[in-house]
C-alpha cells in the first residue's frame, strides 16, 4: 500500500510524464509540486515506488517513468464519472445530426471525431444485431449445377455463398426454391430456419442448411471490423520514432483480426474499460493501451468503440471521450432501431 504522499508523488510523475514524455526527477517534485517535504524524503518516496513497481528509473538518481503498474494506479484514480465539457457535448452531437441518418456515416463520424479529440487511433466497429434474421434470399444458377446464394440479412448486410448441387439444376427451379424460401423464412433467426418443420425438395433442403451455415457463422463474430481513423497521429507519437514498433502496431491495425484478437475479452460487462501495455493480449500491442466500450441497444444490436494509442496517453481525456461517444451513438442507434435512450 501506498502512503498518501507517495500516491501523490506517484500521481504527479504519471501526469508530467503523460505531458511531457521526459523521465520526472526528484528536484521537480521538490521545486515544483509544493509536497512540503525535502528533496531527500522525495527520493525516498521514489526508491520506494521503483521498489514496488510502479515506477521505471535508469538509474538511482534519475527520473522515473511510469510502468504499467504505475499507470494502472494512476487511472483508478481517475473520477468515475468525468465528462467532456458541455459546450464540447453540444457540439459533437449537433454534428452528428448534420449528417444522414445512416449508420455507416455515423460509424466513420464517430471515429473521426474520436481521433482527432485524443490524437490518438480511433476504432468503430459498425454496429451489429445479436441475432441475424432473413429478409430475402436468392438463388443465381452459374453453371449447370452450381449457383449462389445471395442472402440479404434484415441489418442491410449482403452475405453470398456457393452451392453445388448433385445434378443440373435450371434457374427457373432456383426462382422457385428462392420464393418458396422467402415466404417460409422471412424475419427469421437461424435457430428459427432450423426448427421449422417445413416439407421442402431435397435441394430446398440444401438451400436451407446453406442459409442456416452462413447465419450462424455471422452470428459468432461478436463484432464487426472496425473502422480505423486518426494512424497519422500515431507518427507524431515518441514511442513511435523507431521505425520496428511502428510496423508492429501497424499490422495489428491494419490486419484482419483486430476485432476478434482485441474486443471481446475486453468488453464483457457495460461501461468504460481501459487495458494497459502489458495487459493487451496481442504482443504487438504490449506497448500501447486501449480504451473502448459497447455501444447501442443491449441485447438487440450493438457495436463498440475507442481508442488505441501508447501507454503515456492521455487518459483522463481518453475515457472522458470513450464513454460520452459510447453514449452519444447509442442515443443515435436507439433513435434509428427503436430502444431506450442512455444517460
Amino acid at each position: 500500500m501506498l502512503t498518501q504522499r507517495q500516491g501523490r508523488i506517484l500521481q504527479i510523475i504519471v501526469g508530467e510524464y503523460i505531458s511531457t514524455a521526459n523521465p520526472v526527477g526528484s528536484l521537480f517534485l521538490t521545486s515544483k509540486c509544493g509536497l512540503g517535504v525535502s528533496s531527500a524524503t522525495v527520493r525516498n518516496d521514489m526508491a520506494r515506488l521503483e521498489e514496488e513497481g510502479y515506477i521505471l528509473r535508469r538509474h538511482v538518481s534519475g527520473g522515473g517513468i511510469p510502468s504499467d503498474k504505475g499507470y494502472r494506479y494512476f487511472v483508478e484514480s481517475l473520477a468515475k464519472d468525468e465528462d467532456i465539457p458541455v459546450d464540447e457535448q453540444l457540439m459533437l452531437s449537433h454534428m452528428f445530426h448534420q449528417v444522414e441518418r445512416e449508420l455507416e456515416e455515423w460509424t466513420h463520424l464517430a471515429a473521426a471525431l474520436l481521433a482527432r479529440m485524443v490524437h490518438n487511433v480511433a476504432v468503430v466497429t459498425f454496429p451489429k444485431a445479436a441475432e441475424s434474421r432473413i429478409k430475402y434470399v436468392e438463388l443465381v444458377a452459374l453453371q449447370e449445377s452450381l449457383a449462389i446464394l445471395i442472402l440479404l440479412l434484415q441489418e442491410a448486410k449482403l452475405r453470398q455463398h456457393l452451392i453445388a448441387f448433385d445434378e443440373a439444376v435450371s434457374q427457373g427451379e432456383l426462382d422457385a426454391i428462392s420464393r418458396e424460401l422467402n415466404a417460409l423464412f422471412y424475419g427469421l433467426t437461424w435457430q428459427q430456419v432450423v426448427a421449422q418443420r417445413a416439407k421442402l425438395s431435397p435441394r430446398g433442403e440444401q438451400v436451407k442448411d446453406a442459409l442456416v451455415q452462413v447465419m450462424a457463422s455471422e452470428d459468432e463474430q461478436m463484432y464487426e471490423q472496425p473502422y480505423i481513423e486518426g494512424l497519422r497521429h500515431i507518427l507524431t507519437q515518441p514511442e513511435f520514432e523507431q521505425r520496428q514498433n511502428l510496423l508492429r502496431i501497424m499490422e495489428v491495425l491494419e490486419s484482419g483480426h483486430i476485432a476478434s484478437s482485441l474486443l471481446p475479452e475486453v468488453l464483457v460487462d457495460e461501461g468504460v474499460k481501459v487495458v494497459i501495455g502489458g495487459e493487451n493480449r496481442e504482443e504487438a500491442m504490449r506497448g500501447c493501451s486501449v480504451v473502448i466500450t459497447r455501444y447501442g441497444i443491449p441485447g438487440e444490436i450493438g457495436g463498440a468503440l475507442g481508442v488505441i494509442g501508447p501507454t503515456r496517453m492521455p487518459y483522463e481525456r481518453s475515457i472522458s471521450a470513450v464513454r460520452y461517444m459510447g453514449s452519444l451513438m447509442s442515443n443515435l442507434v436507439s433513435e434509428l432501431c427503436g430502444g431506450p435512450r442512455r444517460q
